[in-house]
């Protein structure tokens, strides 16, 4: 069993609400009750197939296959095609298929660069007359949740969980280096002091070297600035934020704290990750990966908040992932009837538990908390705390943000391999950024 969440976490209450019986909502067949919808073969016992894409490791595979197999137990006539890669592949996998008009029926989606990037092509479909018709029902989601999946006036997503970010950590190897868990109140200069400890006592990295997709948006929050400027067409920030940053990485791992940037191009998945096989103390990450990091429960893994001072700026609570349905499938509203199923069908809850996050319908939160393991129980306390001590996640990322992240990708890389100066790199950077959101 593993040791109980960090003393100041707090008991859940994730905004919840009196249970009114949402184990049910999917039972029934599909009906064309959308606007651009097929009737498809749910009414006349025809079977259909309806491809399901998504990223992920092994242990989502496995978990999303469950569901599937659970849904068509009650819908025979609907078989489910599922296709799934790493997300590094993911994105680029779907924008061939858009090329050659063969999109998934359902496409998994993330917050920010991919829902812009396929929204701006008009490749997927506005899933609001679902909604309206309840199909998809909603009415236990926070409205500010759900909103995250709107564009352009068009709700183009739905929202399948919520996490935040968080630093994983492992309570064994810290009380074997002499540490305590780290406190609510920590800074970066606990961080680092905190992995350089665990580097010196024990041999191992202290820490996971921090990732560029997430970490710098953070830190830059953190100070009371955002990424990109209000009105998106500047960066919002001063660029010796960006460099502070950078200086935490490269002393990590000039420390031997951290690994180098080349060991962590040879990682492989989740299984590898250093934190994953305890050669590593710390790994900063989303808290829906605190699943797959350890093993399904096998590494006694905990949730911190980041570093701070002012954390509170820095933290927010974000939709994990989207269901989508594609502009070009023929089969929308049975499409529909199956995200309604992932999100509102406790049976499948209780496959997924938090996996891909904290679900989003509080009928859903309050029916399964009993249920739960102490790896997911921890999860769900550590979204509590953080509802608690965060701030609103900034507006969705610019329609050029792909471009932006990977020149984001290409600096960091010069930096850490140590060809720019943080200074040089948060110069170049800007330059390259503010040249594409013009």
């Amino acid at each position: 069993m593993m040791k109980r969440a960090a003393q100041w976490l707090v008991p859940a209450a994730v905004a919840l609400v009196a249970v009114t019986g949402c184990g049910g909502g999917s039972g029934g067949t599909a009906q064309n009750t959308a606007s651009n919808s097929n009737t498809g073969a749910s009414g006349s016992g025809q079977t259909i197939t309806l491809r399901i894409s998504w990223w992920g490791d092994q242990t989502r595979a496995n978990l999303t296959q469950q569901v599937i197999d659970l849904y068509e137990k009650s819908h025979p006539n609907i078989k489910i095609q599922p296709e799934f890669t790493g997300y590094s592949g993911y994105q680029q996998k779907l924008t061939t298929e858009a090329a050659g008009n063969n999109l998934p029926d359902i496409m998994q989606m993330n917050y920010g660069p991919m829902i812009s990037q396929f929204s701006s092509q008009g490749l997927l479909d506005d899933l609001k007359p679902y909604i309206d018709s309840k199909k998809i029902d909603v009415s236990k989601v926070d409205p500010q949740l759900l909103g995250t999946g709107v564009i352009n006036g068009q709700q183009l997503g739905i929202p399948l969980a919520e996490n935040a970010l968080a630093v994983l950590y492992n309570p064994d190897l810290l009380q074997k280096a002499g540490l305590s868990d780290p406190k609510p109140d920590w800074t970066w200069d606990d961080f680092i002091q905190m992995a350089e400890t665990v580097h010196q006592k024990l041999g191992i990295y202290g820490a996971r070297t921090l990732d560029y997709t997430f970490t710098p948006e953070y830190y830059i929050r953190q100070h009371g600035q955002h990424l990109f400027s209000q009105d998106q067409k500047a960066l919002g920030y001063d660029d010796q934020t960006l460099a502070d940053y950078w200086q935490i990485n490269l002393k990590l791992i000039k420390d031997g704290a951290a690994p180098t940037i080349d060991k962590i191009q040879q990682i492989q998945g989740l299984e590898q990750e250093p934190l994953a096989q305890q050669k590593a103390a710390f790994d900063l990450r989303w808290s829906n990966q605190l699943t797959a990091l350890s093993g399904s429960g096998k590494l006694p893994l905990k949730l911190a908040p980041l570093p701070g001072p002012d954390a509170d700026k820095g933290m927010y609570l974000k939709p994990s992932m989207f269901f989508s349905i594609s502009k070009t499938s023929q089969h929308k509203a049975e499409a529909a009837d199956f995200i309604n199923f992932f999100i509102n069908n406790l049976d499948a809850a209780k496959i997924l538990k938090t996996e891909r996050g904290v679900p989003v319908s509080s009928d859903i939160r309050e029916q399964l908390k009993p249920t739960l393991g102490a790896l997911d129980q921890e999860t769900f306390d550590y979204i509590d705390y953080v509802s608690k001590h965060s701030s609103p996640i900034d507006p969705d990322n610019p329609p050029k943000y792909s471009q932006i992240n990977q020149t984001l990708k290409d600096v960091d890389q010069k930096v850490l391999f140590g060809k720019e100066t943080p200074e040089q790199g948060a110069k170049e950077f800007r330059e390259k950024a503010e040249a594409l959101l013009k």
